[in-house]
Order: C-alpha cells, then sequence, then structure tokens
C-alpha cells in the first residue's frame, strides 16, 4: 500500500506544502500523479511558488518544473512519498489549514499580462523576482532562466533585456560599486531613465571603454526588450515627444526606435561634459546594430532593413551633433571632432578623403549651398541638432562636406592661433554679415602676428587666408567676386579687402621685402591706391601703438620704415608726404621732456588725438626751461605739424578771445603757425624774464617787411595777423618781477623803457584793426611820462654834478670861472627861458587845435619810432626838416644817430621818415585831433 493511500485532497494539499517548505520538491511529480484532480499545474507552480525557500538552488527544482510541464512524467507513480507530516491531522483540521493558504499568484504585480499566457513563464518571471527581493543572489535568477529560455521566447527576451544588463553591471563590470541596482528597480524604469541610469555609471571619467561596454553591453540588450508589454506602457508618456523624435515612422515601429534616440540624446548631452569619452565612443563602437546579447538571442537588430538604416542616419546625425554642440576650441577636442566624423562618414558610406585626411595641400570643397545656406541660428541650438530636417546634422554629402571643411578652417585658425569652437564657426560662415566676417578676419589676422614665423611661413599663412575665404585651392587673384562664387567662412569679405588686410599684417611683422614683392609688381592682386591706402594705414598702427617719439625706437622705427621702404614706389603721394613730415615732427618733439594732463606721459599719438597740437609746444616751453632759445627747431616743429595736416587753430593769448578759424589751408596755416609759435616763444622769454631774448626774437622775426629787409618769415598778405601784434605788445608791457642786485643804473633804466616804447611803437604798426588802438598808445603813454622823469632825473643829476664841479668850495684849491665862462652859462639859461615861454603860450594861440596831452602822446610815439624804430636807428633828419606832420625841430633836439652825416640822407632814412610821418597823421585822426600847423 503507498504512503499516500487514505489521505484526502486536503492533507495532499497540506502535504505538498510541507514537502516545499523543507525543499523536498523531487516528490512533488509523484505526489502530482496521484491527486491529479487536485494539483492542476497552476496550483502546484504556486505552491511552490509561495513555500519553497528563495536560496533553494534552482538546478534541485529546475527538473522537477520541467517535469511538471512535460506530458509524460519520468518520476513513478508507485513512488513511496512520505507522508507522516501529515497523516496525523485530522481532516476538518486540514481543511481549515488549507482555506487558511495563502498562494501567491503566478504573475507578478507588474507582470507581463499580455504575452505572459503559460503559466511557467508567469512563475518564471515572478520566482525571479522574489530570490532577487530576500536574497539579492541574481546569479541564482540566471540558473533559473537557462534551462527554459529557450524554449520560452518571452523568458529569452527577460533574459536578454532585464537580467543580463543587471548581472553584468553588478557582478561584471562594476563588481566593487557600494550600491548595486536591483531587478524591481531596473523593472521600474522606462528607456530614458534606465539608459541613463545605465549609461552614467561608468568607473572613470576618462574611462572609454567602460562607456563602450556600457553602451554594447548594458544599453544594447535593455533595448533589445523594448516590445515588452510592460516596457510599452512606462514608455506611454514619452510616446508623443517620441512621435516628433521620429517623424513618418509607424506607431507600431516606434517602441523599437524611440529607445535609440534616447541614446543619442544622452551622447549628445554627455558630450558637453565629457567629450573624450563621447568620441571614443563613437570611434569604438559601430551603433545600434553592435550589441551583445551574450550568446542568450540572435545578434543584431530585429527590425527591417529600411529601419536599420534609419538607426544608423539617426545614430551619424548624433555624431555631427556632438561635434557642432562641443564648445572646446582645443586642438585636442578638435581632433577628436575629425575622428568623430571620418567615423560617420566611413559607416553611412559618405566619406570624403581628400577633406577628411590630413595633408599640406589645400583641397577644394563643394557642397551644395542651397541647403546649407538656408538654416537659421536656431538650428544650431542643441535642442534642434538632433531634428531629422535639420540639414546641418542629417547626414548627407553636403553636410558631410560642408562639416569637413569647418573643420579644415578650424585646423587653420588654431595654427595660425586663433582657435574657435565649430557652433562659432558655423555662425561666421552661416548667419555673420559681410561687417562681422570681416571684424573675425581682421581678429584672425592680428592673432597671426603675434607669432614668429619666416618667409616662407608668411606665403603659406596667406594662402591659407585665402583658402578661408572661399575654400577653394585654385583662384584667380584678379577680378575677385564679389561676393566669393563658392561659400567660404569669410566668403562675404571682398577679396581686395581680404588682401588688404593680409599686406597689413606683413607690413606690421617686418615682412616690408615680401609685402613689396606680393603688392608693387605688375601681377599685384591690388590696385596702387588700395596698396597706398593699406600702407598709411598700417603706419598709423604703428605710430598710434609707440610709446617714444624717437624713430629710432619701438613703434615709431616701424612706422619709419614702412615709410621708407614704400615712398620710393610712391613719389608723389601727398598722405606719405604728410606723414614724413608728422614723424619729423614726433621725432624732434621726443627730445623735449613733456608731459601732458593728470601726469600722463607724451606719447606720438597724442598729436593725431589732440584738438590742437600747436599747443603742445606751449606746454614744452612750460616744461623745459631755456627751451625758447631754440625758436627755430620749434618753428620746423610746428611747419611739420602743419604740413603733416593734422588739426591746426589760430588761438591768442587771452582764452577769451579765441576765435574758432577751423582747419586752415597748408599755406595759411605754415604762416599761422611760424607767428603762433614764434609768440609762445617770446612769452616764454618774458616768463622767464629774459626781456634781451624776446627783444632779440621780436627785431628779427616779428618785424613787418615794411620795416625790416632782413626778415625770414614768409608773407602772405591775404592772412590776417591777430597774433604778432600781441605778443609785440606784451613785451612792451614788460616789467621785470625779479629783483635784481645791485640795482640798475639809470642809463640801463631808460634803454629799458626806450626799447619797451619802441616795441610799443611797433605794436602800434603790426595793429590790425584801430580797436587796440588806444590801449597801446595808454601804455606808450605811461612809458613816456617815466622816461621823461627819469630824464628829468638824470638832467637834474647832470646839474648837480656840474654846479659840485663848478663850486669854488667843494673843490679844494680850485679856482671860479672865467667871465667868457660865465656869459656863456647865462646865455644858455636864458635860452632855455625863452623856450619854456613859448611852449607854454602855443596853446592859447591855436584854440582849436587837440588836446596837449593826446596829441603830445601821438607826437611823441612817432618821433620815438622815427628815432628807435629797428633797424632806422641810424636814419639821419636835418636839422631843419619837419617832424611829426610839421612839428618844428628845436635846436637842443639831439641828432637820431650819432654816426649823422650832414647833408647826407640815406635810402630807409627816407623810408623811415615816411612811416613816422604817416604814423604821426594817423594817430591824430584816430585821436579826432588836428595838427598845430593847420
Amino acid at each position: 500500500m503507498a504512503a499516500t493511500d487514505g489521505l484526502s485532497d486536503a492533507h495532499a494539499i497540506l502535504l505538498a506544502t510541507h514537502l516545499c517548505a523543507n525543499g523536498d520538491v523531487v516528490d512533488l511529480p509523484a505526489l502530482q500523479a496521484q491527486f491529479p484532480h487536485c494539483f492542476p499545474l497552476e496550483r502546484l507552480l504556486r505552491i511552490i511558488l509561495t513555500f519553497l525557500p528563495e536560496s533553494t538552488e534552482p538546478s534541485y527544482y529546475a527538473p522537477v518544473l520541467l517535469e511538471l510541464i512535460s506530458s509524460s512524467p519520468t518520476t513513478s507513480v508507485d513512488r513511496v512519498i512520505d507522508a507522516s507530516a501529515v497523516r496525523d491531522v485530522s481532516e476538518s483540521v486540514a481543511r481549515k489549514r488549507v482555506r487558511k493558504l495563502r498562494l501567491r499568484s503566478l504573475k507578478h504585480d507588474d507582470g507581463e499580462e499580455d504575452e505572459l499566457s503559460d503559466p511557467l513563464t508567469q512563475f518564471i518571471i515572478h520566482r525571479a523576482h522574489l530570490i532577487d527581493s530576500e536574497t539579492a543572489l541574481q546569479p541564482l535568477i540566471l540558473d533559473l532562466l537557462l534551462p527554459f529560455y529557450e524554449h520560452l521566447p518571452v523568458i529569452r527576451t527577460w533574459l536578454i533585456s532585464s537580467l543580463l544588463p543587471l548581472l553584468r553591471l553588478n557582478y561584471e563590470y562594476y563588481p566593487n560599486r557600494e550600491e548595486t541596482l536591483s531587478l524591481e528597480a531596473l523593472e521600474s524604469m522606462d528607456d530614458q531613465t534606465a539608459i541613463n541610469v545605465l549609461l552614467s555609471i561608468i568607473g572613470s571619467k576618462k574611462d572609454t571603454e567602460h562607456l563602450v561596454n556600457n553602451l554594447r553591453g548594458l544599453v544594447g540588450p535593455w533595448l533589445y526588450g523594448s516590445k515588452r508589454s510592460k516596457r510599452r506602457r512606462l514608455n506611454d508618456t514619452n510616446r508623443r515627444r517620441s512621435i516628433s523624435l521620429i517623424q513618418g515612422t509607424p506607431n507600431t515601429e516606434l517602441t523599437e526606435l524611440v529607445g535609440w534616440e534616447y541614446v543619442n540624446e544622452w551622447l549628445l548631452s554627455r558630450s558637453l561634459v565629457d567629450y573624450d569619452n563621447v568620441v571614443g565612443a563613437f570611434a569604438n563602437w559601430e551603433g545600434p546594430e553592435d550589441v551583445d546579447l551574450g550568446g542568450y538571442g540572435e545578434e543584431g537588430m530585429q527590425l527591417p532593413a529600411d529601419k536599420v538604416q534609419d538607426l544608423r542616419d539617426r545614430y551619424g546625425q548624433s555624431g555631427l551633433a556632438v561635434v557642432y554642440a562641443h564648445a572646446d576650441s582645443s586642438r585636442a577636442s578638435l581632433e577628436g571632432s575629425f575622428q568623430v566624423l571620418t567615423r560617420v562618414a566611413q559607416r553611412l558610406d559618405l566619406e570624403e578623403s581628400s577633406y577628411l585626411t590630413p595633408t599640406s595641400i589645400l583641397p577644394s570643397v563643394d557642397y551644395e549651398t542651397g541647403s546649407i545656406s538656408s538654416t537659421s541660428r536656431a538650428s544650431l541650438l542643441q535642442n534642434s541638432l538632433l531634428t531629422p530636417a535639420n540639414p546641418l546634422t542629417h547626414p548627407s554629402s553636403a553636410s558631410i562636406s560642408f562639416l569637413s571643411a569647418l573643420l579644415l578652417s578650424r585646423r587653420i585658425l588654431t595654427d595660425l592661433g586663433h582657435p574657435v569652437p565649430c557652433r562659432v564657426a558655423a555662425n561666421i560662415c552661416l548667419h555673420s554679415n559681410e561687417e562681422l566676417q570681416l571684424a573675425e578676419f581682421k581678429k584672425v589676422v592680428k592673432s597671426t602676428a603675434k607669432q614668429p614665423r619666416s618667409n616662407e611661413d608668411w606665403q603659406e599663412v596667406r594662402q591659407q587666408l585665402l583658402w578661408l575665404r572661399d575654400w577653394q585651392a585654385d583662384r584667380s587673384e584678379s577680378g575677385w567676386d564679389e561676393p566669393a562664387s563658392h561659400h567660404g567662412l569669410f566668403w562675404r569679405v571682398p577679396g581686395d579687402t581680404i588682401e588688404t588686410e593680409i599686406l597689413k599684417a606683413l607690413l606690421g611683422v617686418r615682412e616690408y621685402k615680401l609685402a613689396v614683392d606680393l603688392y608693387t609688381s605688375q601681377g599685384s592682386p591690388l590696385t596702387i591706391s588700395q596698396v597706398e591706402y593699406a600702407v598709411e594705414e598700417a603706419i598709423f598702427i604703428a605710430y598710434d601703438n609707440a610709446s617714444n617719439g624717437n624713430r629710432t625706437r619701438g613703434g615709431m622705427k616701424r612706422a619709419y620704415d614702412i615709410l621708407q621702404t614704400f615712398q620710393p614706389h610712391f613719389p608723389e603721394s601727398t598722405a606719405l608726404k604728410q606723414i614724413h613730415a608728422l614723424i619729423s615732427a614726433t621725432h624732434a618733439l621726443s627730445f623735449y621732456s613733456l608731459t601732458l594732463q593728470h601726469g600722463v606721459p607724451f606719447q606720438p599719438v597724442s598729436i593725431r588725438v589732440h584738438h590742437d597740437p600747436l599747443s603742445l609746444i606751449e606746454k614744452v616751453l612750460d616744461q623745459n626751461s631755456k627751451s625758447y632759445t631754440k625758436l627755430d627747431d620749434l618753428l620746423s616743429i610746428g611747419r611739420n605739424l602743419v604740413t603733416a595736416g593734422v588739426p591746426s587753430k589760430m588761438v591768442s593769448d587771452d582764452a577769451d578771445d579765441r576765435p574758432s578759424q577751423g582747419q586752415l589751408s597748408k599755406e595759411s596755416g605754415l604762416v599761422t603757425a611760424e607767428r603762433r609759435i614764434t609768440s609762445l616763444v617770446i612769452a616764454s622769454a618774458l616768463t622767464s624774464n629774459d626781456f634781451g631774448t624776446a627783444y632779440s626774437y621780436i627785431l628779427t622775426r616779428v618785424t613787418p617787411p615794411s620795416l625790416s629787409t632782413s626778415s625770414p618769415l614768409p608773407t602772405t598778405p591775404s592772412v590776417p595777423d591777430d597774433i604778432s601784434w600781441r605778443a609785440v605788445y606784451n613785451a612792451g608791457r614788460y616789467r621785470s618781477t625779479t629783483p635784481t642786485t645791485p640795482s640798475p643804473s639809470l642809463q640801463s633804466q631808460i634803454t629799458h623803457l626806450s626799447q619797451r616804447m619802441e616795441l610799443l611803437s611797433l605794436a602800434l604798426v603790426l595793429a590790425p584793426s584801430p580797436d587796440p588802438l588806444a590801449e597801446i598808445l595808454g601804455a606808450w603813454r605811461r612809458c613816456d611820462e617815466e622816461l621823461s622823469s627819469l630824464r628829468a632825473r638824470e638832467q637834474q643829476e647832470e646839474e648837480m654834478w656840474d654846479a659840485k664841479g663848478d663850486s669854488l668850495s667843494s673843490v679844494p684849491g680850485g679856482f671860479g670861472p672865467s667871465d667868457s665862462e660865465r656869459d656863456a652859462f647865462d646865455t644858455e639859461q636864458q635860452r632855455a627861458a625863452r623856450r619854456a615861454r613859448a611852449r607854454a603860450a602855443m596853446p592859447h594861440s591855436h584854440p582849436h587845435e587837440a588836446p596837449m596831452g593826446l596829441f603830445e602822446v601821438a607826437r611823441g610815439a612817432a618821433l620815438a619810432l622815427h628815432k628807435n624804430a629797428f633797424p632806422l636807428r641810424g636814419a639821419a633828419a636835418a636839422p631843419e626838416s619837419p617832424v611829426a606832420g610839421g612839428a618844428e625841430r628845436h635846436e637842443d633836439d639831439r641828432p637820431l644817430s650819432p654816426d649823422t652825416e650832414e647833408g647826407r640822407v640815406r635810402k630807409r632814412d627816407m623810408v623811415s621818415n615816411m612811416v613816422t610821418g604817416g604814423l604821426a597823421s594817423g594817430i591824430g585822426w584816430v585821436l579826432g585831433a588836428e595838427p598845430v600847423n593847420r
């Protein structure tokens, strides 16, 4: 009799639970055979699922499961089963216990509802989750699935997409991670979340091998199960966005494609922070087709050929997007971009070896400019780079050629010292106008000029810069297209402008011979006027950057060398002549100490930016003692400044009287500048209490031609002179402010006053209008009064001396005057008395004549000019000749010059008489007076 005879169904069920709880499952097939009505497969699997310990080795109960699902059990029905554990239990108690059993459902809480139709599949999935949650021994799950996956397609898919990534992540790729990923956590993720988790777990930031392994061994198997119902439910929230990412793809195939779109997005985002690893991934991973399923499934994609090609295209687009999005401009990142582009072109059979292979020969790049040029700036944004309709990143011959040309341009720019990111280069080419492209090109040229190069290097640099404009190896250097027929990096900039900037760069790095050979020969790509303009601008760049005005040093030397190199080729150039004058003036100024406002030292550019460069000479006079003695040098500086065409204004000494005359012509500017500088030098001499030098300059430099035949100044009658008379007038008013020891003698004071009156008389002649005459005459009258006082003192001292000498008491042993001497002395006194009475009676005899004071002032001014005006001191006048419009010369008037010869009148004396006579009558007319003899 069998051990199970007499057992009820309740006892059999309790016995099955007891066997499972003890891990003795080998008797379950026999028990099922003995009680088939009590143990359908589903119930028996639920009992095993509920009571069999999860730590039980799957190899122990996997054969039992296979036997249970087979139609011909191998275990004998007559197998003896130990039922002692339930035999003593009453029927009622057994039924009660059976009713209290809570068997687990075969389906997992989030199990596969549609595809898991057979109980064994449901059991295995649920059992796997229990093993993971209770023991975390995930290799046991693999042992559970291995006997069944070949016969159950769902188990195969689940093994590849869920268990395999988990085992590799926790036990193979990263066994030392502190945190392990559970099966429940992985199963709860949608595709996007799972991809982010699986790809973000890498051993080292620079470990490219780990990233490739994750793509091939984790993400690839995970996406193998994208068609599972649970995965579709999790991804349903992202399906609308997926449709926008994959336009034109039927909904039935979205599940297979969307996951790889997330991979592409992750690679693009990751490249912004870890470019090297992403580049390594593109170099070592073949894309969605390169997956490692561990030998558990068919390698490769389970999609139609057209969809596989679509995945290749999307993967290639992600590579181009990575190149555009990367913001680093280093040489290492540039080489990585070349590597990515080359791999994408090879995989999609779009390789352009002539563009991507490093070579010293620049290729001619041709591409369809219509679709590429029509893109907007938004097409370069990160969220637009993966759009299938983006012509910049969608893999095609045009996009590959354009990006390869951009990378070649970046390589050249990096070699020239001006690296730029790919996105910036694309914006320059596609979306910048001519002005922006020219500004960027100037930056490139400036960076190029900072690096030392040989003559041969500069010839190559010129070819590279020209290639950047149109990306063409062969071009005509004459008749530039405007704009270029081919779209290059700077295609909107005219070719002659490019050549002009290159010429200025050559001049900036002192490649003068190469510049002359290229741009002054018969085959020059530039016209003569363009070359001259470029030379002029290069000189001014060097001039403005100079810190010292000496033309043998620094920027001034560079400017002077450029001028000397090209001036023989442009002998008639007015601009170069002006530059020569400017450099000469600057060089001369460099020998003086000169500091501008707020302690800023003088620099050559100060002349070009100053509103009135001639005022710098005034600062030179103020800051350099005795510099007023170098009048000829200062005049030369002023002439060169005017010749150079810098701003020059007529200004007077008084700030309130400075009229704005605007820009002067060259001829009048020279005359005005010389007058102004001479005036400044005279004022500086007076400030330094050097009246003698100022007086000498006035005698030799300011005298008009009508009064001097030796004046060195050019004469321009049409140029008004409102400067010279002020300098002369200020000199005539000069009074020394420095006390002298010993005090000047009476004779020296008289001489100084005579010179001042002489200058005031000249000021009367030079005054351009009647307005200042009253002021000048007032100063002259005060000088005349002071001179009369000094002469009276002189006469008094002479008389005192004579009286002292005539006194017998004052000279011991002396003798008194003789009778004849006393008679002569009395006669002289009587004559003096008669002259005094005659002068006193003159006003009463002419009631309508001018007031005595004003006319006497005019007469005295004319007489002083007649006697003292330089160089007319030796002018002779006959004792009886009339002076100052009819005034009689008295017998006691002294001759104008001690060397006057009787009866002989020189030519200049005649001129002097004419001037003094005209001056006297003119002054009288101004004063409204009538001559005495009228």
